[in-house]
């Protein structure tokens, strides 16, 4: 079943693409229903609770590589919010873009293409489908934020985005593979916890990978830049979907990095510092969706923060936020499309009064932004609660750092929901707007409802968070959502950090709209990226100049260096000089050829010299008993040798004069290899793996291969693709021995007229 899903998807895309070109409209309609039947699809996985969904599509079994899927509680969720979220914001996109919108095949196609890449994503149970729809989200994403290409800010942003997400999936593919070396199984699922050094590298290079898709400082430039993206790829990447992956990451493998000290700390630090400066930065801006931005930056910061912590409590509270911030930052990023489509700006300074003129959108801000401050009778307040109750139950000196950092991040999440609400929403002249556009209420209503229903029907929410909980830390069975705690310490907080945060909001509000600050960091990481850029020619015309003697010597010498640490798998036990007394002499004869080549001052004894390298390795072969290459290889060399001779005539008779030091060079570059290879292939002789197949492969000749003869049923079935090539080359040996024959022949016939 998802795999059937993640097709649909893949035909929605068609789809949407190719109506796209007729109706933006239609191909939004279209595009709309994959997702729309995974939220049903779930709706009755939940209901029926038949246990995880399974699926995988092998592609090379032997080798482990697969695309394995697996539905748990928490994949669940998350599947909820991705799917039903994204079916409402291609809903509202139909509205936000207007009937009269030009046709674009590109929009919607990308959209679902991402909402694919983000269910395979959170239903990924293996290292490689975990990477592959990482990065798909990358990708897609990228094209929804460069949605409007001809505008160079939007490329920058775009740009800006791929890199630093793109930077952070290499790290993640790297602490994944480390896990993989440790565990010796690509299977999330069957990962041990994580020790040593490799445990601690490991979790650092995957919280690397979370941080940059999570927007976490000092990778969060991406994020504020992204808005230029339209609003409804705003509400639904960088609120409900894309910037939940790498917090998603981090719930799910804190059970391997439980017992990983750097795991928590690194987590910690990224979250305190993204929590505090996402807060401040939403506070100076000015431009309504930036205000949401860097508040999405400060709640993935408390998301980190509690996964980090790890503990039972911990671990419930960051799945309830989870579920909730997806809710109310869905909303207020639709309201804000909302506004921006019939006020014709995002601009705080300019905007006020909208509570008249448009009461629906008002009432959903108001329902969501209270939600998002943690304040009652919303599902907000129970997640904010639990979040406060897991710090304070830490102890020493734990609680006091993850307590104050929490209760100042909350108190900015006040105060910069409190300027959002009074600047658009409050009193003063109201701001014109042109008439309303039902697709694009309805689904902000829609939602801002769901928060307040999360509240009064508290089981419903309260079994998504719990499974989910419970399926990353058994422990947190214990907790659940409660609408009333009653006159506890974390009440009497949360009513403390309502007050101090309403208090700074409505001074802030008063004090005026400031001028919107300069993005230093995104500057700065975009003057990074043209740095590269800018060095990448430069280096390329130095190190590709076009010198092939240089570039022999360089690979060669690179081979021969990596074959070094061969040399500790060296061993006398399992290495013989000789099988027969003739190798010795055919080796004298291989080795004092090419030495001799290198000294002939004529290009025909310089052929005639590696002519008598390759004959006495075609000797060697039949020594082996292998006729088939001893054939190819003299027929090879025929043709080599035959070749030189005829080229050679239309040269000079010997070689240019060359440079003693260059050729000293070349020798020792030519003699690392041979000892580079040498030290490979004795290294792997020192240490051979299992005993030799004969019994499987004459077993396999008969059963599989159909034939008694094992030596044709190997080269003509087990050995097929090895006999293909043997056999062009003997055709292209034959071709070549035809055309120069035929030359020949030729230039004899002129020179005879």
């Amino acid at each position: 079943m998802l795999v059937g899903l993640l097709a649909a998807h893949l035909v929605g895309v068609v789809a949407a693409g190719l109506l796209g070109r007729r109706s933006m409209s239609a191909g939004l309609i279209v595009a709309a229903g994959p997702p729309f039947a995974t939220t049903v699809w779930a709706l009755f996985q939940l209901a029926g609770d038949s246990g995880p969904a399974l699926s995988e599509l092998q592609w090379v079994e032997g080798l482990g590589l697969s695309l394995r899927f697996s539905v748990d509680s928490v994949a669940l969720l998350m599947t909820l919010l991705v799917s039903g979220i994204g079916a409402m914001v291609f809903v509202y996109s139909t509205g936000y873009f207007g009937p009269t919108a030009k046709p674009d095949a590109r929009f919607a196609a990308s959209l679902l293409a991402f909402s694919g890449s983000m269910l395979g994503l959170v239903w990924a149970d293996s290292v490689w489908t975990l990477f592959i729809f990482w990065e798909f989200t990358s990708i897609t994403s990228f094209l929804l934020v460069g949605h409007k290409h001809i505008d160079e800010a939007v490329r920058t942003a775009a740009r800006r985005a791929l890199m630093i997400t793109g930077a952070g999936g290499l790290a993640l593919l790297a602490g994944l593979l480390l896990l993989v070396r440790e565990n010796t199984t690509t299977v999330l699922d069957e990962f041990e916890p994580a020790t040593g050094t490799v445990g601690v590298v490991a979790a650092v290079l995957i919280l690397l990978g979370a941080a940059t898709k999570s927007a976490q400082v000092p990778f969060h430039v991406w994020l504020p830049g992204a808005m230029a993206a339209p609003t409804p790829v705003s509400a639904y990447l960088h609120s409900a979907t894309m910037v939940k992956a790498g917090v998603f990451l981090m719930a799910v493998m804190g059970p391997v990095f439980a017992d990983t000290a750097i795991w928590k700390t690194l987590g910690a630090t990224l979250g305190i510092a993204s929590m505090l400066w996402g807060g401040i930065g939403a506070l100076r801006h000015r431009d309504a969706k930036l205000i949401m931005a860097w508040g999405t930056v400060s709640q993935l910061g408390l998301l980190v923060t509690l996964f980090s912590i790890g503990t039972p409590k911990a671990v419930f509270a960051g799945i309830a936020i989870l579920l909730a911030h997806a809710l109310f930052k869905a909303t207020l990023f639709l309201v804000v499309g909302e506004i921006d489509i019939r006020t014709g700006t995002r601009d705080i300074a300019k905007l006020g009064g909208l509570w008249r003129t448009m009461p629906l959108a008002c009432g959903a801000a108001v329902a969501a932004g209270l939600s998002m401050a943690g304040a009652p009778p919303l599902l907000g307040f129970m997640a904010k609660e639990a979040a406060i109750e897991a710090v304070l139950g830490l102890k020493g000196t734990e609680q006091v750092v993850f307590s104050a950092a929490v209760i100042v991040g909350s108190v900015l999440t006040v105060a910069y929901t409190v300027r959002f609400l009074l600047s658009v929403f409050g009193p003063g002249p109201a701001t014109p707007v042109k008439p309303s556009r039902p697709t694009m209420t309805a689904p902000a209503l829609l939602l801002a409802t769901a928060g307040l229903a999360g509240y009064i029907f508290v089981a419903a929410p309260n079994r998504l968070v719990s499974d989910a909980a419970v399926e990353l830390n058994a422990a947190a069975d214990a907790y659940k959502l409660i609408p009333w705690p009653g006159f506890k310490t974390a009440f009497v907080v949360s009513l403390g950090i309502l007050v101090i945060g309403s208090i700074v909001g409505v001074v802030v509000t008063r004090r005026g709209v400031q001028p919107a600050p300069n993005p230093i960091g995104a500057n700065r990481a975009d003057a990074s990226i043209d740095g590269v850029l800018a060095i990448a020619p430069w280096l390329t015309a130095r190190v590709q100049h076009g010198s092939l003697p240089v570039y022999v010597a360089t690979m060669t010498a690179v081979a021969g260096v990596a074959t070094l640490p061969f040399l500790a798998e060296l061993s006398n036990t399992q290495l013989d000089p000789w099988n027969n007394p003739v190798e010795p002499f055919l080796a004298a004869v291989i080795v004092g050829s090419a030495v001799a080549g290198t000294f002939v001052g004529s290009r025909l004894g310089a052929a005639l010299a590696l002519g008598a390298v390759g004959l006495g390795m075609t000797a060697l072969f039949v020594s082996y008993g292998a006729p088939d290459l001893a054939l190819t290889q003299l027929l090879v060399e025929t043709i080599i040798v035959v070749g030189f001779v005829l080229g050679l005539g239309r040269l000079r008779h010997s070689f240019p004069t060359s440079d003693n030091t260059w050729k000293t060079v070349r020798m020792t570059i030519a003699g690392i290899g041979g000892v580079g290879v040498t030290l490979a292939l004795a290294s792997a002789a020192s240490s051979p793996a299992g005993s030799p197949p004969v019994g499987e492969i004459t077993e396999q000749a008969v059963q599989e291969g159909g034939g008694k003869n094992l030596v044709n049923v190997i080269l003509t079935d087990l050995r097929a693709l090895d006999t293909l090539g043997e056999v062009v080359v003997l055709a292209t040996v034959a071709i070549g021995m035809l055309a120069l024959a035929r030359v020949n022949q030729a230039e004899s016939t002129e020179s005879a007229a």
